[in-house]
């Protein structure tokens, strides 16, 4: 009688350690503080390992960032995924994380049309938040609008087969809008004109055309006096797509 108590024992202690799980936890950005019932298990991403089988509560906080709950329903014996993109609680995201460019040989790369280099292993960082990226390859240019999250890094993959993209003519920009128009502070230049409004940095490729970003792939210049941009963004402001430039 007694073997018999003790056997059924150890079954029931078999039982039990079966039925538990684990979970492993991922955020996006990483970092973030979590807790399971209630009680602080680290920070993501992690795993936590012999939960009961069943429902659990999985809470998760960063400073700058939207708290959440989220439930999990962990299956005896295996691992449960918990992954969750955290929102942020206003204003733009701080901190930096790290881009590599991948599926392209690169020459040349451009954050927001500004140059970088990539480290030997083909990485860079990044302030947090919507970037251009734009990658200069042996059969042309590539353009991509791409997010950064801190404490991250994220693997932009670009395809090789893409069309060539000729460099932007430049025009001197007071042939196709009036001088009054354009103002020049510093290095930033703002065109405004036809209810349109550019903005635009010299040195920089990206500009801002009524609020959309566009790379027209040549910076602004200045030759003299004249501020020179490219002639397709000037005859689209213009409407004189059919003028050519002045030789002056």
């Amino acid at each position: 009688m007694l073997r018999r108590l003790a056997a059924l024992a150890a079954c029931a202690v078999l039982l039990a350690a079966a039925a538990t799980g684990s979970l492993y936890v991922t955020t996006l950005p990483s970092g973030a503080d979590v807790w399971i019932d209630g009680t602080y298990v680290g920070r993501s991403p992690m795993v936590a390992d012999a939960l009961s089988a069943g429902r659990h509560t999985v809470g998760l906080a960063m400073a700058g960032w939207t708290p959440q709950q989220v439930d999990v329903a962990i299956v005896a014996g295996q691992t449960t995924l918990s992954s969750t993109k955290l929102d942020r609680t206003g204003g733009k995201a701080a901190g930096s994380g790290t881009l590599a460019i991948r599926g392209v040989p690169v020459r040349a790369v451009y954050l927001d049309g500004v140059p970088v280099k990539p480290g030997k292993d083909g990485t860079f960082a990044a302030s947090a938040g919507s970037h251009e990226l734009a990658v200069r390859t042996p059969k042309g240019r590539i353009t991509r609008t791409i997010t950064v999250w801190p404490a991250t890094r994220t693997d932009v993959v670009l395809s090789p087969n893409v069309e060539p993209q000729r460099p932007s003519v430049l025009a001197p920009a007071d042939v196709y809008v009036p001088a009054n128009a354009i103002r020049i502070d510093g290095a930033k230049i703002v065109v405004r004109y036809r209810n349109h409004e550019i903005v635009a940095r010299f040195g920089e490729t990206v500009y801002k055309v009524d609020g959309k970003t566009v790379d027209y792939a040549e910076a602004p210049t200045q030759i003299g006096n004249r501020l020179y941009l490219p002639l397709e963004l000037l005859a689209a402001l213009s409407g004189r797509a059919d003028r050519a430039p002045d030789p002056r």
